[in-house]
C-alpha cells in the first residue's frame, strides 16, 4: 500500500472496476477501484462540500496489491460501507472462479 499523486494515472474506461458515489447532497463523495495493472489496483477518493460539481474536489489516491485488497474487502469495518460491500462481492466473486 502506498499514496500516490492521482494526477499522474492514465486512466482509461476499461481500468475501473468499481464505482460508487454517494448520494446527491452539498456533501458527497465518490470512490473508484482502478485496476492499472494485473495485482495492482489504485483506490481513487474524492469528496467535496459545496454547491458545485466534483471539479471542486479533494482527491487522494492509494496503491494497493490485490492480497491487500483483499484483507480490506474482507475487513469487519466494511461490512456497513457500501463502496467495501462491492469490493468484497467483487473479490469473492473473481475467488469462485
Amino acid at each position: 500500500m502506498k499514496k500516490i499523486d492521482w494526477k499522474t494515472i492514465e486512466i482509461k474506461p476499461h481500468h475501473i472496476v468499481i464505482a460508487h458515489t454517494s448520494e446527491p447532497d452539498y456533501e458527497m463523495s465518490r470512490q473508484i477501484l482502478l485496476e492499472i495493472q494485473y495485482d495492482k489496483y489504485v483506490i481513487l477518493e474524492g469528496s467535496h462540500c459545496s454547491f458545485y460539481d466534483f471539479d471542486d474536489t479533494e482527491r487522494e489516491a492509494i496503491e494497493y496489491s490485490g492480497e491487500e485488497l483483499r484483507k480490506i474487502a474482507n475487513a469487519e469495518y466494511n461490512k456497513m460501507i457500501s463502496f467495501g460491500n462491492k469490493l468484497k462481492h467483487m473479490f469473492n466473486e473473481h475467488s469462485e472462479h
